[in-house]
Parts: structure tokens; sequence; C-alpha cells
């Protein structure tokens, strides 16, 4: 690849390792430096965060095997021209004036040079921004003091040519007020020696663009282009996701204004074929004339992320096809083959099973297909491929729309319901894929790969699973017995143990996800009931109980045929465009109603008023029937009611989940209660 300058200095591109969790192992690095010759890129900046003398312990000398290993490391990095930056992150507890702690510094980084490291890196990333004491009485801000311990450090060194240093607003959201006025860039811009080039990620942390107006803002304060440090394949903020989306978002216009780009990918090594590979098609495109065609088409750009992409999955699918261990060769059929050893006599003859046995397992191979499919899958931390985002749009359609396909006879013909059983069979056929793609994927040669991708796969598949169960739940279908959903589920059928279970308790959780639900297309109004919706009412009220035949006498059925009436004002009904989808009728007086003492008196004093809920599912938003039981919960209390019960036969299944995942409603222990009769109730 041809070397774009920058002040005649070469244009950095390769990876910075720099992520939390298990730092790469040595042959890995190796491996990662042969990757780079082979596809053009010419940096690797050596920043484990947990690499414990690279940060935590950074005062430390090598000892001499880990001297050794370095050598290593940095003999095969030259060797296959790739300028090995080495890293060291003081940040966490350096005293800046304190003239043995800057000494400590410079030792260690001597040490290293004479490991044979040429370039270095100064991070002072993820830190807290106070000074201690004694830095306040020597430095006039924290960004004098980095800078000063910097240049000093730098000219220690010999003012190597690649010397970077990372700020601690690293990036755009981390700026007070903003990038342009930041006093903390300013100070960096105006008194960092010229010769070292500063780390920037861009707009954020994980910045999804980078635009040319951004960094050229950036470089005017900081006087002098900065290196990107690019966090858009990082996934150690999250042990759910990894992305392997091509490299996008970042007009190839950056490229002369730029003094490098580095990514910082996943922290499985393996999983970054493509994020290193895309980033190397990327920085080829180096003619800096056109932009990126940001939504994957080419329209005559030097970059194009849908076939940089395709070009990088059909590289990694052969590596998929090498079998990484030695002792194991690969047939045809995908099974392992056992070489002859002491201890197991060598076969003669092969297993042919007869004409009435299980014939042999025999494995079908890996496709460019489902290479994609996987990519679709991780795709970008703030992008899903069109696969995943199509499964999740049919998902929230197919629950959204679940009254077609499980009311009646009459509804099972309409239109609505032919769509709803079609786009069923569509999101069957999707999930079905994702199992094939898995299961290739469990007998691809290509062990290693495989083991770094495996939690993830496997977690995906298992969330499919469960989505494909649910709807053959909705359809009147039954799910596979491993994945029927109910009140006591395996553990699988939970996601995300005790970090699941505290996000589903925030209440603003989900509100940012990258799925964003589409624009309600139903507009819902909610006004009192009035005599011309008692026959509404009431059809909707037998419609919601052919599901729950159970014969149990309840109150509210008195309230719904008007055999009682609902107390003034407390009769609401929820209508959309095609008519009554819910309603809510209450007696202030629940005793009123009662010709024997059906409830005990204690539940009566602490709950005194009844109340009928019922929501047609084509509601599928929760707010919606909030927004109901909130309104007469208030008509309730303005009447002077201090507390509401409800009545349910505990066969009506929907509405008793409903109203759980609800929680304005709790379930009431009540002594001597008829069987097949649940109440849940609230105190107002």
């Amino acid at each position: 690849m041809a070397k774009i300058s920058t002040n005649q200095r070469m244009f950095l591109s390769g990876v910075v390792e720099g992520f939390y969790g298990r730092p790469w192992t040595m042959e890995q690095r190796k491996a990662l430096f042969r990757r780079e010759k082979k596809w053009g890129l010419n940096a690797y900046l050596y920043a484990p965060k947990d690499d414990y003398k690279h940060r935590m312990y950074w005062r430390e000398l090598y000892t001499s095997e880990e001297a050794e290993q370095l050598i290593t490391l940095i003999s095969a990095a030259k060797e296959h021209d790739v300028e090995f930056i080495y890293a060291i992150s003081p940040g966490l507890d350096i005293t800046f004036s304190n003239a043995k702690e800057v000494a400590a510094l410079k030792r260690k980084l001597s040490q290293v040079c004479e490991f044979g490291c040429r370039s270095f890196a100064l991070l002072f990333d993820d830190i807290e921004p106070e000074m201690c004491a004694a830095d306040k009485e020597a430095f006039s801000s924290f960004a004098h003091a980095q800078v000063s311990v910097t240049n000093q450090v730098y000219e220690h060194l010999q003012e190597p040519q690649t010397f970077l240093f990372c700020p601690t607003d690293y990036c755009a959201a981390f700026c007070t007020p903003n990038v342009s006025q930041s006093s903390y860039l300013h100070t960096v811009g105006e008194k960092l020696l010229p010769g070292i080039d500063v780390l920037w990620t861009g707009p954020k942390v994980v910045s999804k663009d980078i635009s040319v107006d951004s960094i050229e803002e950036v470089s005017c304060v900081l006087r002098r282009p900065p290196v990107i440090w690019d966090n858009i394949h990082a996934n150690d903020y999250d042990p759910q996701r990894m992305f392997i989306g091509p490299f996008k978002n970042r007009p190839t216009e950056l490229i002369p204004k730029l003094r490098g780009v580095l990514t910082n990918p996943n922290c499985e090594f393996e999983l970054n074929f493509v994020a290193i590979h895309t980033l190397a098609t990327w920085c080829k495109s180096n003619t800096g004339q056109k932009d990126v065609a940001m939504d994957g088409e080419d329209h005559g750009s030097d970059y194009n992320p849908k076939e940089a992409l395709r070009l990088a999955l059909t590289d990694w699918l052969v590596e998929f096809g090498v079998a990484d261990q030695p002792d194991v060769s690969r047939e045809g059929s995908g099974r392992a083959k056992k070489e002859p050893s002491d201890e197991e006599p060598m076969q003669t003859d092969e297993y042919v099973p007869g004409p009435t046995e299980n014939p042999l397992y025999t494995a079908e191979p890996l496709t460019l297909d489902d290479l994609t499919l996987l990519a679709d899958l991780f795709y970008l931390p703030y992008e899903y491929g069109p696969t995943a985002l199509t499964m999740l749009q049919e998902l929230q359609w197919l629950r959204g729309n679940s009254d077609a396909a499980t009311f009646g006879p009459v509804v099972a013909e309409n239109n609505k319901a032919k769509e709803w059983r079609k786009r069923a069979e569509h999101f069957e056929d999707l999930c079905a894929a994702v199992v094939r793609m898995f299961n290739r994927l469990s007998n691809a040669p290509n062990r290693t790969i495989l083991y770094d991708l495996y939690n993830y796969i496997c977690d995906i598949k298992s969330g499919v699973s469960l989505a494909r169960a649910f709807v053959n739940s909705l359809g009147g279908r039954n799910p596979p017995p491993s994945h029927v959903i109910n009140d006591d589920p395996e553990p699988w059928g939970f996601r995300g143990g005790l970090s699941g279970e505290f996000q589903r308790m925030l209440p603003c959780h989900g509100n940012r996800d990258l799925f964003r639900t589409p624009p309600a297309t139903r507009v819902y109004t909610m006004r009192p009931c009035t005599p011309k919706d008692k026959s509404e009412v009431l059809r909707l009220s037998k419609e919601m109980q052919t599901e729950t035949l159970q014969q149990v006498a309840l109150i509210g059925d008195r309230l719904v045929d008007g055999q009682i009436a609902p107390s003034k004002q407390c009769a609401l009904v929820l209508e959309d465009e095609v008519g009554i989808c819910g309603f809510a009728l209450a007696l202030t007086d629940a005793k009123s109603a009662m010709t024997t003492s059906q409830y005990p008196e204690t539940m009566l004093r602490d709950f005194p008023s009844i109340m009928i809920i019922q929501i047609h599912p084509r509601v599928p938003d929760p707010n919606t029937a909030k927004r109901l039981i909130g309104n007469m919960f208030s008509l309730l209390q303005e009447a002077g009611s201090t507390g509401v019960f409800c009545e349910f036969r505990s066969v009506d299944r929907r509405m008793l989940d409903f109203l759980r995942t609800l929680g304005l409603l709790q379930v009431l222990t009540v002594e001597g209660l008829q069987t097949g009769l649940v109440i849940m109730g609230t105190k107002l």
C-alpha cells in the first residue's frame, strides 16, 4: 500500500490492542503481523489495558523472561514491516510533580528501547481528572501536568519519529464545553511538542460517524492532525456482543487529514478478521477525492462497505476450512479421523450402517451465505445487518397483530390472518437459517475460530429459538418442550442473569435500543363509556372469554352486561380505528353488589372498590393500558376510594400475565377464595 505523508511521515494504519480483558497471546500477535503485511497495514500499538505492567504496575521493569518475549515480538513486527509502538499508561497513580516518578517512567521506557523498540505512546485515558495536592501546587491544570511529563519523556527518548499521546479528553463528548472551547485541548495543542501525535476517538468513545468537519475542528485546536483510535469494533463493554460488520461511516476524504487510523477491535483475536480486513480496504482507497457510500451502495465511491465486507468474508471462509489441530485430519464428511496409536489398533474397515439403522452424520460445509448471516446478526454498535433488522421487524409485527392468528374461524379466513400466517412462515425460515448457520459453524474444521465465536453464536441461537417458540405459540402451535414460555421457565428461558434482572427493572431500559420501535400506526382514544357503547363492550368481553370457558361467577360480569351500573364517571373505553379495543368499569363500593359475604371484611376494608379491565391483544403497547388503568385509579381516588381489586378466572392467563408486566396491580392472598378465582388489587 502506498504510504501517505502527513508532515513527511508515514500514515499509520493498523491495530491497537487497547481493550479491557485478556490480552492476546504472543502467537496471536505474530499472526496479526502476518495479516497486516499481507493486507498492506503498517502499525501495531501495544496497549492491552489488563497487561498489568502496561497500566496497573507501570513502574515495574520487565523480567528477563518477559523481556525475551517482547524482544521476539518486536523483531517479528519488524520482519513484517509493521511499526511496533509500545504504550504505557501511568495515569492511574502517577504524581506528575515527583521527579522520582518521572525517572521511573523514563527508566521503564528506556528498558523497552533496549528491546529494539523505537516507537512509543503515553496514554492518559480512562482516569480521574483530578490532581493530588502536590501536583496542584506545581501545575496550573491537569493538561499542563500531562504535557510536561510527556514532553520530558519524548525528549529523553531522543524525539522518536512516532510518539503518541492519548489525552484524558480523547473524544468530543468529553470536552467541556465543546471541542473548540476546551481549555484542556487548547493547552495540549499549545504546549505539546510538535513531533508528538495525539490520539482521538471521534465524537464519542465509540463513534458512529467521524466527519471531515469534526476532524478539521479538533486538528485546529490540537495544531496537528490526530491519529484515530477507532472503537467501532470494540466489544469489551458488553460480553454479549461482538462486531463483524465492515469498517464504515468514515469518509475516505479523512485520509489526507489524519496522521493515521488504528482500530481497537473485539477482545477475541479470531473475531477481528473482518474489522482489520475492511480497514485495510478502506486505507487502500487513499485518493481522498471521494466519500464513502454511507448506505453501503456504490455510487461512484472509491470505498464501498458492502463490497469490502463481501471480500473480507470470502477470505475468512477460507480460514474456517483450515484445520488447526495437527493431530486431527478432516475428511470430506467433516468427521475427525484418528491417527493410529499404540493404545488403539488401527481400524481396517469403515463402519457402514445397515438399511434399517441411522445413517452416519455428515456435516454440511460452511457457506459464504452463513458468514454473511453471521455478520448481519453481529454487525456494528449502532446498526444491525439487513437480516437481523428484518427479523426484529417481523417479530414485532407478528406480536402486535397476534389477534389475527388466534381469534376464531371467521377471523382466520380474513386477509390479515393470511398475512399473519405468511409472515410467520417467513420468520420461521429466518430462524431456521440461524440454526443451520450455528450447526455449520460448529462443524467447521478451524476450531480456534469456532471457540472464539461459540458463546456468541450459542447465545443468538438460543434467543432465536425462544422467539421462534413464542411465534409458534401465538399461531396456535405447540413450541418445543424445552422452550415452553410459562411462569416456571428453565434457566435458558430468561436471558442476562442478574444484569438482565436489573435492566428489566429500570423504567427507561430499552428506550435507546438500536432497534427503534416504528411510529405507532394506531391512534388510541380514551373517553367515557356511553350507553351506545354497551353492546360493543359486551361483545369485546365475550370475545375475550372464548379462551376462558371456566364458569366462575364474577361481579365484573354483571358490570359488563348492565345488571349493575358502574359508579358515576367510573366507566372508560379505549378506542382505535377499528373500534373499542379496551374498557375499564368500576364500582366504588363493591359490597353494594354482593348478595352474600363473598369476600372477607378485612379485604374489603383495604380494597373497597371493584374494577373490571379488559384489553384486546391488538393493543401491543403497554403504556396505553397503563394510561387507561391510571385514569380509572384517579377517578376512584376522587370518589374517595382507598383501594381497588379486580377478579379474574385463573385460566385467563393472557390478562393475568399482561397485568403482572404492567406492575400496577398485585395478586392478593384471600382466605376462603373460590376455586378458579384470582384476585389482584392495589391501594390508592
